[in-house]
């Protein structure tokens, strides 16, 4: 029987976080919201997926006296969405990773990542940036920027946002994020594969050597990227698309034309669809060609 984590220990590990951040207020007697309230409002809009939930909740309270917010969360008085806003802003993101880190090291003790092992024991974790805000308009010192034709500027935010997947499930586990923002000491803009790099070198420690597979397209496939993974402890599976790797397809024809290429096909049915499997493992190759293409022989 699955163990059920229940929502007071999820919610536990964030109120943790929150009692960690430095409120980037001044000290003053006139508070009217607590840090608690702040974030806990703020997880609440998120938590119920409902643009007006904060507003809903205030008018809730005024007929009823109690409201969703108090009972779910705990929060004591729900803030405006400008205040919320304004303190939010000024606290940095990584403050919250550690509550993906709990989940995650909650999970493992309690054996419910086996279902996502896949590859005797390799848990697989996408890498992919998202773009989460886009202006022409609005910006700030964290965008980043693109610069069209005819002059004008696109302004946006984006993140690498890491989850454990499995083929076996439709359902995901999060992990914390790495955002793509202004680097200092930086002039040139940062960039996902940069941002792709930070979050490996700080995920060295929290997986068991080798029990990672990063997925990756075609961006993440060059040798400096591939390298740092093997150094960090990951495997990896990253796409390489022939028109950014003309060597490595040189190299793909000329061994399938001398038969040093081995395919492995597998045929599984799952009630009325058929998934086909095939594996490919390569001989022989160069060694910087290999350090792109590289696969597990014991996965075959």
């Amino acid at each position: 029987m699955i163990e059920v984590i229940g929502m007071a220990t999820l919610l536990g590990y964030l109120q943790g976080s929150i009692a960690k951040m430095k409120d980037p207020r001044k000290p003053s007697p006139n508070k009217q919201y607590s840090i608690f309230d702040v974030v806990l409002s703020a997880f609440g809009v998120f938590f119920m997926q409902c643009e007006s939930f904060l507003e809903y909740q205030r008018q809730l309270n005024s007929r009823k006296g109690r409201d969703n917010t108090q009972t779910l969360f705990g929060v004591n008085k729900i803030p405006t969405d400008n205040q919320i806003r304004n303190i939010l802003d000024k606290i940095k993101t990584s403050a919250l990773f550690e509550v993906f880190v709990s989940v995650y090291r909650l999970l493992k003790s309690k054996g419910l990542l086996k279902p996502y092992e896949v590859l005797g024991g390799q848990l697989l974790i996408p890498l992919d940036g998202t773009e989460y805000f886009s202006s022409q308009c609005l910006h700030c010192e964290q965008c980043s920027h693109w610069t069209h034709k005819n002059g004008t500027v696109t302004y946006f935010h984006t993140a690498i946002l890491p989850v454990i997947v499995s083929p076996n499930s439709d359902q995901v586990i999060s992990l914390d994020p790495e955002f793509i923002t202004p680097q200092d000491g930086q002039e040139k803009q940062d960039c996902e594969v940069s941002a792709a790099k930070r979050w490996i070198k700080r995920h060295t420690d929290l997986f068991s050597q080798g029990a990672v597979t990063l997925l990756g397209d075609d961006l993440y496939s060059r040798q400096p990227m591939c390298e740092l993974a093997i150094e960090q402890g990951f495997h990896y599976i990253f796409v390489c698309s022939p028109e950014s790797h003309g060597t490595l397809y040189e190299w793909w024809d000329y061994l399938q034309a001398n038969r040093e290429v081995q395919s492995f096909g597998v045929v599984r049915s799952e009630q009325e669809r058929c998934n086909a499997i095939l594996a490919i493992k390569v001989i022989s190759v160069p060694v910087l060609i290999r350090s792109i293409f590289q696969f597990d022989n014991a996965s075959f």
